[in-house]
This record gives C-alpha cells, structure tokens and sequence, in this order.
C-alpha cells in the first residue's frame, strides 16, 4: 500500500470548519542533534501541548473527517500496519519505535518532494492548514508545540507572520551536535528509516541508486572530509544567523537552554520554560528520569576538523562557552 493509497483526500468538503480555528505556536529550534527531539518529548509529556504526530502527517487529508466521524482509532490501526509493512518500526538513529502517535516534525509535510522543509510564504498555508486541523482535532485551548531544526534558520521570517509565536532556543557544543549528525547521517543511508509521509522522494530513490549510494557513504566516511565540511557549513549559516538576528526578537518572546544544561539540571530547566510559556500544571513531573548526563566521544572526522569548525563558528562557540576537545 502506498502513501497517497492511504491518505486519500477525505478531508476537502470539511475546511471550512477551520475558518475560524486559531492557534498558538510555540517553536523548539536549534541546530539538528542539539537536544531539539528530547526537550519536545519532554514538554509533551508534561500534557499541555497540542503537537504533530506521524498519525497526523501520515493521514493528513483524513484528520477532520475521521475526527467527525469517531475514525481515529481505526485509522490509526491503518497507520500502524503500513508501518509494520513498511518494515521501517525503528528510526535506527535513535531507536525510538515508530508508532502513530510518536512526535514528529511538521517539516515532513511542508517538503512537498524537495529539500524546502522550513516555512516559507509558498507553503505558509499549508503550514496554517495543518495548525488548525490539528488544534482542531485536539484541545483547542492548549499551545501548539512545534519542531524543525531547519527553521533554526527562520526565526525571525517566523515571529512576523505568527507575531504571538515563542521560541525556545536549544544549543549544543557543535562539535558534539556534529559529531552526532554525521554519526546520524551514516545510520541513516546505512539503513531506510520511515519518513512519515514518504514525501521525501530523493532519499527513496537513493536506495535505488547504488551509485548515488556509495558516494554518498563514501562522504560520508570516517576519512573523508567532504561531507564534514558540507554540514559544517550548513551548521556555520544557521548560527551565524542566530548571532545576527536574535536581538530582533522581543526578550519576552524566547528563552534559551543548552543541551548540557538540561542533561545536568533537567527539572530546573523544564520548570523555566514551563513559566516562561505562563502554562499552569495540574501535578509535578519529576523530568530527571527523562534524561541523564553521559560521555559522549566525538567522531574522528569531527576530532581532526575540530579547528575548521571552530574557525568557521567561533563566535557561536564564545557565546556560550564552548570549548575545543583534544
């Protein structure tokens, strides 16, 4: 079964009833593999969140009629077998078991078959559509938490055309986020990993490309610089706009963590930006069981380039306090 077989369009005579649904949206952005998908998992857990789930991307043209209609459990039993056939139930990256409504990103819809995965004006509505099926479909009154690394580089685009957004900012020492993307990126051109909506067409067809394949790996390689260089340049823009631009948002606006802040001091850092958002909980979690300090050893490609990166995020590095490894 393919993906457009089950995500028929169900939903089209039911969009008027989101004319007058709002939302509240509430941004979790930082460089990939910076703490981004833990921090969402653990405000979510705490029950205040409306947020993208794979049921949500994956049934995207059924969320309103099968809400009407009482469906979603069924539906979900739908998404859950074309995981299981899909034989792609793991993410590998970071084992966590795919299930319907395992968080996602809301990135996945807006690629629409091409690299453009943040919000732009030309998918804006279909940004807009998704934020008010899914509040729709969900507590109304909740904000609407959100997750794409690759609008790290957006914020400001973000805050003009959603003037009630927050953002809670995440940052890592690059050379550990790096470490861990390219470590990522190698898992995930080892083995296919489910993409929730199957949009994303090129990483597909690489399977079918030997070729392709294997230059990709080879970039990709312990010993060969190109790919390292390819995404530290592409980390280099996304934190030379932050430093550039996050003087532009209103303090009132945004709250910033690191990533080493949250594995030493979790519950600290989870009550801040739970008051930050001015969001009353009903009971306390204890959030030292969600995550925990750990050595982690930087890849070898990362260890030999480590003055490259440096040189080429030097103010980032300065601006929180991160320091070069031997």
């Amino acid at each position: 079964m393919s993906i457009e077989e089950i995500n028929v369009d169900l939903d089209s005579p039911y969009l008027e009833k989101l004319e007058n649904i709002s939302f509240k949206p509430v941004f979790i952005l930082g460089l990939h593999r910076s703490g981004t998908s833990i921090l969402y998992k653990m405000l979510i857990e705490t029950g205040c969140f409306n947020y993208v789930t794979v049921y949500h991307l994956v049934k995207y043209n059924q969320l309103i009629h099968n809400h009407i209609n009482k469906l979603e459990e069924f539906s979900k039993k739908d998404v859950t077998a074309f995981i299981k056939n899909s034989g792609l139930a793991d993410r590998y990256i970071d084992r966590i078991k795919v299930t319907p409504d395992t968080p996602e990103e809301y990135g996945f819809l807006l690629r629409q078959g091409n690299l453009q995965n943040m919000i732009t004006p030309k998918n804006l509505s279909t940004f807009v559509e998704m934020a008010k099926k899914i509040q729709f479909i969900s507590d109304k009154e909740k904000p609407l938490l959100l997750k794409n690394p690759l609008d790290f580089k957006n914020f400001i685009y973000i805050k003009k055309v959603f003037p009630e957004a927050k953002f809670i900012f995440i940052h890592r020492n690059p050379l550990k986020s790096l470490s861990s993307l390219i470590k990522a990126l190698r898992l995930i051109f080892k083995n296919k990993i489910f993409l929730p909506n199957q949009i994303f067409k090129l990483y597909n067809k690489t399977f079918d490309n030997p070729l392709l394949l294997k230059t990709i790996k080879l970039c990709l390689s312990k010993r060969f610089p190109l790919g390292l260089i390819l995404i530290t340049m592409y980390a280099s823009k996304f934190t030379k706009y932050y430093m550039k631009n996050i003087e532009q948002l209103p303090k009132e606006d945004y709250i910033c963590i690191t990533y080493e802040n949250l594995c030493t001091e979790p519950q600290k850092n989870l009550e801040e930006i739970i008051r930050f958002l001015n969001i009353k909980m009903d009971y306390k979690i204890d959030f030292k069981s969600f995550i925990k300090p750990r050595k982690t050893d930087l890849d070898y490609s990362v260890l030999r380039m480590r003055w490259f990166i440096f040189r080429n995020m030097k103010n980032y590095f300065k601006k929180f306090g991160y320091e070069l490894e031997k």
